[in-house]
Protein backbone atom coordinates (compact mmCIF):
# COMPACT_ATOMS: atom_id res chain seq x y z
CA UNK A 1 0.00 0.00 0.00
CA UNK A 2 2.77 2.43 1.00
CA UNK A 3 4.70 1.67 -2.18
CA UNK A 4 1.64 2.34 -4.34
CA UNK A 5 0.99 5.62 -2.58
CA UNK A 6 4.49 6.77 -3.42
CA UNK A 7 4.32 5.56 -7.02
CA UNK A 8 3.09 8.98 -8.08
CA UNK A 9 4.68 10.89 -10.91
CA UNK A 10 6.17 14.20 -9.81
CA UNK A 11 5.85 16.50 -12.81
CA UNK A 12 8.70 18.79 -13.76
CA UNK A 13 8.15 22.32 -12.54
CA UNK A 14 9.78 24.22 -15.40
CA UNK A 15 8.13 27.47 -14.32
CA UNK A 16 10.89 29.52 -15.92
CA UNK A 17 9.83 28.33 -19.35
CA UNK A 18 13.45 27.52 -20.20
CA UNK A 19 14.68 24.35 -21.84
CA UNK A 20 18.10 22.97 -21.01
CA UNK A 21 20.10 20.58 -23.19
CA UNK A 22 22.84 18.25 -22.03
CA UNK A 23 25.32 20.73 -23.55
CA UNK A 24 23.98 23.41 -21.20
CA UNK A 25 24.54 21.08 -18.26
CA UNK A 26 28.08 20.29 -19.36
CA UNK A 27 28.85 23.98 -19.78
CA UNK A 28 27.59 24.72 -16.28
CA UNK A 29 29.47 21.76 -14.84
CA UNK A 30 32.60 23.09 -16.53
CA UNK A 31 32.12 26.49 -14.91
CA UNK A 32 31.57 24.84 -11.54
CA UNK A 33 34.76 22.82 -11.90
CA UNK A 34 36.65 26.10 -12.19
CA UNK A 35 34.56 27.98 -9.61
CA UNK A 36 33.21 25.41 -7.12
CA UNK A 37 31.71 28.09 -4.87
CA UNK A 38 29.90 30.03 -7.58
CA UNK A 39 26.41 30.25 -6.11
CA UNK A 40 24.73 31.31 -9.35
CA UNK A 41 26.06 28.27 -11.21
CA UNK A 42 25.28 25.97 -8.28
CA UNK A 43 21.70 27.28 -8.29
CA UNK A 44 21.24 26.84 -12.05
CA UNK A 45 22.64 23.31 -11.98
CA UNK A 46 20.73 22.41 -8.84
CA UNK A 47 17.43 23.39 -10.45
CA UNK A 48 18.23 21.39 -13.59
CA UNK A 49 19.23 18.35 -11.54
CA UNK A 50 16.03 18.76 -9.54
CA UNK A 51 13.88 18.67 -12.67
CA UNK A 52 15.84 15.69 -13.99
CA UNK A 53 15.20 14.00 -10.65
CA UNK A 54 11.51 14.78 -10.98
CA UNK A 55 11.63 12.91 -14.29
CA UNK A 56 13.06 9.85 -12.52
CA UNK A 57 16.84 10.31 -12.68
CA UNK A 58 18.18 9.05 -9.33
CA UNK A 59 21.71 10.29 -10.01
CA UNK A 60 20.37 13.78 -10.68
CA UNK A 61 18.69 13.80 -7.26
CA UNK A 62 22.05 13.12 -5.62
CA UNK A 63 23.71 15.81 -7.74
CA UNK A 64 20.99 18.25 -6.80
CA UNK A 65 21.64 17.62 -3.12
CA UNK A 66 25.32 18.36 -3.68
CA UNK A 67 24.50 21.72 -5.26
CA UNK A 68 21.96 22.87 -2.70
CA UNK A 69 24.01 21.58 0.25
CA UNK A 70 26.91 23.69 -1.00
CA UNK A 71 24.75 26.79 -1.44
CA UNK A 72 23.37 26.42 2.08
CA UNK A 73 26.89 26.04 3.46
CA UNK A 74 27.79 29.33 1.80
CA UNK A 75 24.48 31.05 2.57
CA UNK A 76 22.33 29.32 5.21
CA UNK A 77 19.60 31.90 4.64
CA UNK A 78 18.98 30.91 0.99
CA UNK A 79 15.26 30.15 1.03
CA UNK A 80 15.24 29.01 -2.61
CA UNK A 81 18.01 26.48 -2.03
CA UNK A 82 16.21 25.23 1.08
CA UNK A 83 12.91 24.86 -0.79
CA UNK A 84 14.50 22.91 -3.62
CA UNK A 85 16.43 20.69 -1.22
CA UNK A 86 13.19 20.02 0.62
CA UNK A 87 11.60 18.96 -2.64
CA UNK A 88 14.59 16.70 -3.35
CA UNK A 89 13.97 14.94 -0.03
CA UNK A 90 10.49 14.01 -1.22
CA UNK A 91 11.95 12.69 -4.47
CA UNK A 92 14.36 10.59 -2.44
CA UNK A 93 11.35 9.33 -0.50
CA UNK A 94 9.69 8.40 -3.78
CA UNK A 95 12.68 6.27 -4.72
CA UNK A 96 13.38 4.75 -1.29
CA UNK A 97 12.62 1.09 -0.63
CA UNK A 98 11.66 0.99 3.06
CA UNK A 99 8.38 2.63 4.22
CA UNK A 100 10.04 4.10 7.31
CA UNK A 101 12.71 5.74 5.14
CA UNK A 102 10.02 7.12 2.86
CA UNK A 103 8.16 8.68 5.76
CA UNK A 104 11.33 10.09 7.30
CA UNK A 105 12.49 11.65 4.03
CA UNK A 106 9.10 13.23 3.33
CA UNK A 107 9.08 14.68 6.84
CA UNK A 108 12.52 16.20 6.20
CA UNK A 109 11.40 17.62 2.89
CA UNK A 110 8.16 19.09 4.21
CA UNK A 111 10.01 20.64 7.15
CA UNK A 112 12.59 22.28 4.89
CA UNK A 113 10.02 23.63 2.45
CA UNK A 114 7.98 25.07 5.33
CA UNK A 115 11.10 26.70 6.77
CA UNK A 116 11.90 28.14 3.34
CA UNK A 117 8.47 29.79 3.16
CA UNK A 118 8.94 31.13 6.69
CA UNK A 119 12.25 32.65 5.55
CA UNK A 120 10.81 34.20 2.38
CA UNK A 121 7.00 34.16 2.44
CA UNK A 122 6.68 36.41 -0.62
CA UNK A 123 9.24 34.63 -2.81
CA UNK A 124 7.30 33.22 -5.76
CA UNK A 125 9.88 30.52 -6.54
CA UNK A 126 9.79 29.25 -2.97
CA UNK A 127 5.98 29.24 -2.87
CA UNK A 128 5.73 27.54 -6.25
CA UNK A 129 8.15 24.75 -5.33
CA UNK A 130 6.23 24.04 -2.12
CA UNK A 131 2.84 24.45 -3.76
CA UNK A 132 3.46 22.02 -6.61
CA UNK A 133 5.19 19.56 -4.32
CA UNK A 134 2.29 19.70 -1.88
CA UNK A 135 -0.23 18.98 -4.64
CA UNK A 136 1.72 15.88 -5.63
CA UNK A 137 2.30 14.38 -2.20
CA UNK A 138 -0.10 11.57 -1.21
CA UNK A 139 -3.15 12.69 0.76
CA UNK A 140 -1.90 10.92 3.89
CA UNK A 141 0.49 13.85 4.40
CA UNK A 142 -2.36 16.41 4.46
CA UNK A 143 -0.50 18.93 2.30
CA UNK A 144 -3.37 20.02 0.06
CA UNK A 145 -4.37 22.91 2.38
CA UNK A 146 -0.74 24.06 2.21
CA UNK A 147 -0.84 23.99 -1.59
CA UNK A 148 -4.10 25.98 -1.67
CA UNK A 149 -2.61 28.55 0.70
CA UNK A 150 0.50 28.90 -1.48
CA UNK A 151 -1.42 29.36 -4.73
CA UNK A 152 -3.85 31.84 -3.20
CA UNK A 153 -0.88 33.80 -1.86
CA UNK A 154 0.75 33.89 -5.31
CA UNK A 155 -2.42 34.83 -7.18
CA UNK A 156 -3.19 37.63 -4.73
CA UNK A 157 0.33 39.06 -5.02
CA UNK A 158 0.16 42.70 -6.15
CA UNK A 159 2.90 41.92 -8.69
CA UNK A 160 1.03 38.97 -10.24
CA UNK A 161 -0.25 41.00 -13.21
CA UNK A 162 3.35 41.74 -14.14
CA UNK A 163 4.54 38.13 -14.07
CA UNK A 164 5.54 36.66 -17.43
CA UNK A 165 2.73 34.70 -19.15
CA UNK A 166 4.35 31.31 -18.61
CA UNK A 167 4.66 31.87 -14.88
CA UNK A 168 1.05 33.07 -14.66
CA UNK A 169 -0.10 30.03 -16.63
CA UNK A 170 1.88 27.69 -14.40
CA UNK A 171 0.43 29.16 -11.22
CA UNK A 172 -3.12 29.06 -12.59
CA UNK A 173 -2.68 25.49 -13.82
CA UNK A 174 -1.41 24.05 -10.57
CA UNK A 175 -3.87 26.09 -8.55
CA UNK A 176 -6.64 24.57 -10.67
CA UNK A 177 -5.33 21.08 -10.01
CA UNK A 178 -5.18 21.81 -6.29
CA UNK A 179 -8.77 23.08 -6.21
CA UNK A 180 -9.97 20.10 -8.20
CA UNK A 181 -8.28 17.77 -5.72
CA UNK A 182 -10.12 19.67 -3.00
CA UNK A 183 -13.45 18.99 -4.72
CA UNK A 184 -13.98 22.61 -5.81
CA UNK A 185 -14.56 21.83 -9.48
CA UNK A 186 -16.07 25.16 -10.53
CA UNK A 187 -13.09 27.07 -9.14
CA UNK A 188 -10.75 24.51 -10.68
CA UNK A 189 -12.25 24.96 -14.15
CA UNK A 190 -12.04 28.74 -13.88
CA UNK A 191 -8.35 28.61 -12.98
CA UNK A 192 -7.45 26.00 -15.59
CA UNK A 193 -9.14 28.10 -18.27
CA UNK A 194 -7.10 31.09 -17.10
CA UNK A 195 -3.98 28.93 -17.44
CA UNK A 196 -4.82 28.28 -21.08
CA UNK A 197 -5.59 31.93 -21.80
CA UNK A 198 -2.46 33.25 -20.09
CA UNK A 199 -0.01 31.39 -22.35
CA UNK A 200 -2.00 29.44 -24.98
CA UNK A 201 0.81 27.49 -26.66
CA UNK A 202 2.81 26.60 -23.56
CA UNK A 203 3.34 23.25 -21.89
CA UNK A 204 1.25 24.37 -18.92
CA UNK A 205 -1.62 25.43 -21.19
CA UNK A 206 -1.64 21.97 -22.76
CA UNK A 207 -1.55 20.40 -19.31
CA UNK A 208 -4.44 22.62 -18.20
CA UNK A 209 -6.44 21.58 -21.26
CA UNK A 210 -5.90 17.93 -20.37
CA UNK A 211 -6.95 18.56 -16.79
CA UNK A 212 -10.12 20.30 -18.00
CA UNK A 213 -10.99 17.24 -20.09
CA UNK A 214 -10.68 15.07 -16.99
CA UNK A 215 -13.07 17.32 -15.06
CA UNK A 216 -15.56 17.52 -17.90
Amino acid sequence: MMQRMFAIVFLAFLFTGKSYTQDNVKDLEGILAQKPNDVETLMKLGKIYHDQGVAGNDDAVDKGFTCFDKILQIDPSSAIALAYRGSLWTLRARDAWWPFTKMKDVDKGVDEMDKAVDLAPDNISVRLVRGINSVNLPSMFHRLPVALKDFEHMMSDAKFAGFNPHLQSTIYCWAGIAYNNDGQTAKAKELLQKAVSADPNSDTAHKAENELKKIS
